[in-house]
């Protein structure tokens, strides 16, 4: 890619949507990012300890987060180069404060779905190999998928698991319908919140649908699958595919709560902390549905939820410190005929870190399943204003053609959003290290 041009006309060419199926690949990515803990664990979380109560919470969350996921979605089309070329026109620092969040979510992330991949594992096939050795394990064949099977196979892999535990978790929503105590009703809190409960609602937010710093993962895959196909996509057709996908996103993350909700609240069941032991909860919700005889069916699609998640993590991660480290050294990503592969030893290289990376978390800070995902969560929650931010100022920035820059009322969102993602951080820091 030679210059900063979108490799297409960014047209707004509206195409049926069954001749846009095509072009799916990184917003179903996206979602097999977002639907991993943030919802099979998070989202189940909250519905059986408050019911219906934070619903809104999660659809307010999502909402807050469109605007800039949805630039990020923009801004490859738009341009042709990724959302870390717009990080380095902004500066150094910005390309140094990416990199610490990226670290933080690289060290948490990977081994929390590592993990959870493991406990589902033991259950469905009844093994007694301790969790975190499982875990560095699948680490391990999840590096070798990729190396050999390049973007394509992940691709295709995601789309299949993606598909599977989308039916399997829909089915399972309306047959539970009945079971929920809808006379609760959603609320914007709970009555009887206490600060506990209030740094799990920042965990919730902070996850949902998935941190913000992924938002640069859209543009390095829709890179990616214009490389693997030699055709990038429209501005429509790139909409298209982050749409269908934040948007499943959301509906999967209601169905989760929902379950929660109609097979936990108010039944006196404790919430286990240890990834086997929550695993065998979140297994018998579904059999609580299906039947006891679908526990291992049920078992694989659960797995297929996280471990969707936890492939495109692990493919995620290389591309964007390859692509930080080139930004960093101040190449123009239009002049850069650097092409990373999954053979290359950077790739490989962030492959072994994140293995290292998740045997020192389970050696050092491993405590409980929830308190991992807690604490990543929390991270996220915290930076995102600032991720929004720089978001906003990529998509309107001089190199964006008008045509592909959003609207007045759009970028009002945008501002109103941030405003109220850094209010939510400000209070957090304030219940966190002041009043508890």
């Amino acid at each position: 890619m030679k210059s900063d041009q979108p490799l297409q006309s960014v047209a707004t060419e509206h195409l049926p949507w069954w001749r846009q199926l095509s072009v799916l690949g990184p917003g179903l990515l996206f979602a097999a990012t977002s639907v991993g803990t943030s919802h099979l664990v998070q989202s189940t979380r909250a519905g059986a300890l408050y019911g219906l109560a934070l619903m809104a919470i999660i659809v307010v969350a999502n909402i807050l987060k469109y605007p800039a996921f949805r630039f990020a979605s923009d801004y490859f089309p738009a341009t042709g180069t990724t959302l870390l070329e717009a990080y380095r026109r902004q500066g150094r620092w910005v390309l140094c404060v990416y990199f610490l969040i990226t670290l933080t979510t690289l060290l948490f992330a990977v081994s929390v779905l590592a993990l959870m991949s493991a406990g589902l594992i033991k259950v469905v096939f009844v093994l007694s190999i301790p969790a975190h050795w499982l875990a560095l394990g699948l680490i391990g064949v999840t590096a070798a998928l990729l190396v050999v099977g390049h973007y394509q196979t992940l691709e295709r892999v995601t789309k299949a698991l993606v598909l599977l535990m989308m039916v399997c978790t829909l089915v399972a929503t309306v047959t539970v319908i009945p079971e929920i105590s809808w006379e609760e009703g959603m609320q914007l809190l709970p009555t009887d919140l206490d600060i506990v409960g209030l740094l799990f609602i920042a965990a919730l937010i902070g996850w949902m649908p998935v941190p913000l710093d992924a938002s640069v993962w859209q543009s390095l895959w829709a890179k990616a699958k214009a490389e693997s196909s030699e055709k990038a996509p429209t501005l429509a057709q790139s909409r298209f595919d982050f749409n269908l996908g934040f948007f499943g996103t959301l509906v999967l993350a209601i169905c989760f709560l929902l379950l929660g909700a109609g097979l936990m609240h108010g039944k006196g069941i404790e919430l286990q902390t240890g990834s086997a032991a929550f695993s065998a909860q979140l297994i018998s919700l579904y059999q609580g549905v299906f039947g006891s005889s679908t526990g291992p069916v049920i078992g694989l699609a659960a797995l297929a939820i996280i471990y969707s998640s936890l492939l495109a993590l692990m493919d995620a991660f290389p591309r964007t410190l390859s692509s930080l480290h080139r930004r960093w050294l101040d190449i123009p990503e239009a002049q850069d005929d650097h092409k990373l592969t999954e053979t290359d030893p950077f790739y490989l290289g962030v492959l072994v870190l994140m293995a290292v990376g998740a045997a020192l978390t389970y050696r050092y800070f491993l405590t409980s399943l929830t308190g991992l995902i807690d604490l990543a969560a929390t991270v996220a929650f915290i930076t995102a204003p600032l991720i929004a931010y720089l978001n906003h100022k990529a998509i309107t920035a001089e190199n964006v053609p008008v045509a592909s820059r959003p609207g007045e009322k759009f970028r009002l969102f945008s501002k109103v959003s941030i405003a109220m993602m850094a209010g939510f951080a400000v209070g957090y820091l304030y219940l966190r290290f002041w009043l508890s």
